[in-house]
């Protein structure tokens, strides 16, 4: 699946920014997706849930924004 590999490098990052902030969960995460990348939304979402099962991120709700471009953004998440 072509957003595994998309997806994998920011739930680590947003994981370990949780785990610095003492944060017990991830509630919400936005990104900016670009269109160039070829990520099919559902792909994406169906990749982040099961990518996130068992971390910080497991019931996040994840908000997508595309844009004409070749990169994803984090734009923010919201921690508890």
């Amino acid at each position: 699946m072509h957003e595994t590999h998309l997806i994998k490098p920011i739930i680590k990052g947003i994981s370990e920014h949780a785990q610095k902030e003492s944060a017990h969960a991830v509630a919400k995460v936005r990104l900016k997706v670009g269109e160039l990348l070829g990520v099919k939304e559902h792909s994406f979402r169906e990749a982040f849930t099961m990518l996130s099962k068992g971390t910080v991120l497991e019931d996040a709700e994840l908000e997508l924004t595309f844009f004409p471009g070749t990169r994803i953004e984090v734009l923010s998440f919201d921690i508890n």
